[in-house]
C-alpha cells in the first residue's frame, strides 16, 4: 500500500526543504499541546460535533478533543508549498500519571480521522489522587480477588489513583508504570476524596480512542516525502488500546497506520503490537480487509509480512524526520537483516508452535507447546479455571478475554511458573453470554507468542476434570493457526 515513493525528478531539493520545514514548525507550534487536544501544524481542517466553525487554521491553534468530530490534513502539494500536518494528544487507556498528554497521534499528508467515541459517554482522565494503604496491601491486574497479585505496597505507601471500579469496591493506582487495583476498603487520601475520582469500566473509551481512519495517494512528485499516514506513539509502560475502523490494537511503542482501497494496513515500527490479538512483530506489516465505509473489518486479518525495502526506507524517513519534541523516545524500524531473523525463525520453525501459539520474535522462547487446552467448548458461569501447556523461557503469561466480536474486556498476568488461571467469569466480563479467551507468552513484557482465540459460551456446560466425580479430563485440541507457523 506504501507507494508512490519513486521520484519523477520535479525539483527535489525544494520538496526535500518543504519536508524538514514543515516537520520543524509542527514541532514548534505543537510541542506544548496538552492532553485530550488536536493542535493545527499546517494544511489542516477540522470539524466539531456540534456543527459550529472551529478555529482551527493557524499554527498552534488547539482544540479539546471533547468537541472535534474530523481532523483532516492535506497531501503534498510541492507547487504551492504546503503538505498537511497535525498533532493529536489522545488520552487512550494511558493514566495521566504516566502521561499528561497520553498516545501522540502524528497526521502526515493526506489522512483523515473522525472521533466514533459518543461524546455523552466518552471517559474523561482526571488529575490522579495520592493514596496511601492503611495496611499492606496487594496490587492486583483486575478489580477482582480474582486478579493476579503483581505487587505489594506496605503501610504508607504512596499510591496514584485516577479511578473506581463501577460497583467502588477497587481503586485503580499506577505502580511503576504498571496499572493495578488495590481495595477500597485499606486505602485513605490525605488530600481529597476517593469517591470523586470517576467510574472506570472495561468498555471505557476517551475521545478519538476509537475511531475512522482513511488515508489518500502520495506525492509522485516528491521522492524525500513520507507517505500519508498516520504514526501512533505510546509513553510505555503498558499497552496502549486503540479501535480503528472497527478493529482493534495494542501496542506498546510505535505503529504506522494507512487505510484506503477497502483495506487498514497497520505496520509494527517498534515494540511489540497486536490486532485483534495477532501478534505483530517489530518491521512486519499486517492488512484488514474493510466493509463498505470502511468502518468494520469485513473479514479476518491477512497477509502477515515483513515490511518491504521501499516501505523501509519510507518509514526511515518518517522516524528520522519527527522532531523529537513530539516523541516520548526516538524510535528506529527494525532493518532489513533484523526483519531477516525473525522470518528464517519463523520458517525454519524455531519456535514456532504447532498447537496454535503464534511466533513472534527470535528471542529463544521455545513456543512449539504452547497451546490453550480448557476450556475449549462452553463453560460455566461463576468461578472457572482455564488451562494452557507451557511456553519454555517465558518470564510470565497474559490471559486475555474480549467479547464475542473481538472487543477485549480485560486482561490478567500470570506468573511463569503457573499454566491455569481461575477467574470469576461474572466479574471479570460481566454479562457476556458469548466470549473468548486467549493466553500471550511473555518474555520481560514483550509478547513472544500467543495461543489465538478460542470462542466459547456460557449456556454450554463444560466438563473439567472432576466435575462428574473422577471421569477422565476432556482432551484438548490443537487451536488454528491465524498464519502460517
Amino acid at each position: 500500500m506504501i507507494s508512490g515513493l519513486a521520484s519523477s525528478g520535479a525539483q527535489p531539493s525544494v520538496c526535500e526543504t518543504l519536508v524538514q520545514e514543515a516537520f520543524a514548525a509542527l514541532e514548534t507550534a505543537c510541542a506544548g499541546a496538552p492532553g485530550s487536544s488536536a493542535c493545527f501544524g499546517r494544511a489542516a481542517a477540522a470539524t466539531l460535533a456540534d456543527g459550529s466553525a472551529p478555529r482551527f487554521g493557524q499554527p498552534g491553534d488547539v482544540l479539546a478533543l471533547s468537541g472535534v468530530q474530523t481532523v483532516q490534513t492535506q497531501p503534498l502539494d510541492v507547487a504551492d508549498g504546503e503538505w498537511g500536518l497535525a498533532l493529536l494528544n489522545v488520552h487512550a487507556n494511558v493514566p495521566r500519571s504516566l502521561s499528561e498528554s497520553g498516545l501522540r497521534f502524528a497526521l502526515l499528508g493526506d489522512v483523515l480521522v473522525e472521533n466514533v467515541v459518543d461524546g455523552a459517554s466518552a471517559f474523561t482522565p482526571v488529575e490522579p489522587l495520592a493514596i496511601t494503604p492503611l495496611v499492606a496491601a496487594n496490587l492486583r491486574s483486575a478489580p477482582s480477588l480474582d486478579g493476579q497479585v503483581i505487587a505489594n505496597a506496605p503501610v504508607g505507601t504512596e499510591l496514584m489513583a485516577d479511578g473506581r471500579s463501577p460497583d467502588g469496591e477497587w481503586v485503580r493506582v499506577m505502580k511503576e508504570n504498571q496499572v493495578a487495583w488495590v481495595s477500597r476498603q485499606i486505602v485513605t487520601a490525605s488530600a481529597g476524596d476517593i469517591e470523586s475520582l470517576p467510574s472506570i469500566s472495561a468498555d471505557a473509551r476517551t475521545p478519538m480512542q476509537a475511531f475512522v481512519l482513511h488515508t489518500g495517494a502520495d506525492a509522485a512528485d516528491c521522492a524525500e516525502a513520507p507517505p500519508s499516514l498516520l504514526v501512533i506513539q505510546a509513553p510505555g509502560g503498558l499497552a496502549a488500546s486503540i479501535t480503528v475502523n472497527g478493529v482493534d490494537i495494542l501496542f506498546d511503542s510505535a505503529i504506522a497506520l494507512r487505510a484506503s482501497a477497502g483495506t487498514l494496513q497497520v505496520i509494527a515500527l517498534d515494540g511489540s503490537t497486536a490486532v485483534s490479538l495477532i501478534p505483530i512483530p517489530a518491521g512486519f506489516t499486517l492488512d484488514v480487509p474493510m466493509a463498505d465505509g470502511s468502518r468494520a473489518p469485513a473479514g479476518p486479518a491477512t497477509g502477515l509480512r515483513p515490511i518491504s525495502d521501499g516501505e523501509r526506507d519510507a518509514l526511515n524517513r518518517v522516524a528520522g524526520g519527527l522532531p523529537p519534541g513530539l516523541l516520548y523516545r526516538a524510535f528506529s524500524v527494525p532493518t532489513a537483516a533484523q526483519v531477516a531473523e525473525v522470518l528464517a525463525a519463523i520458517r525454519s520453525g524455531g519456535g514456532a508452535a504447532s498447537g496454535g501459539g503464534q511466533i513472534i520474535n527470535a528471542s529463544g522462547v521455545d513456543c512449539s507447546r504452547f497451546q490453550a487446552t480448557a476450556p475449549l467448548s462452553g463453560t460455566v458461569s461463576g468461578r472457572t479455571p482455564f488451562y494452557w501447556d507451557a511456553a519454555q523461557g517465558v518470564s510470565g503469561y497474559r490471559v486475555n478475554f474480549f467479547d464475542a466480536n473481538g472487543r477485549l474486556i480485560t486482561s490478567f498476568n500470570v506468573s511463569a511458573t503457573s499454566t491455569t488461571f481461575a477467574v470469576d467469569l461474572d466479574a471479570a466480563i460481566g454479562g457476556e453470554n458469548d466470549f473468548g479467551w486467549s493466553v500471550d507468552a511473555l518474555l520481560d513484557g514483550q509478547v513472544a507468542c500467543s495461543t489465538g482465540s478460542i470462542f466459547l459460551s456460557r449456556q454450554a456446560q463444560a466438563q473439567l476434570a472432576g466435575d462428574d466425580g473422577g471421569a477422565p479430563p476432556p482432551q484438548p485440541t490443537p487451536t488454528a493457526c491465524t498464519w502460517n507457523c
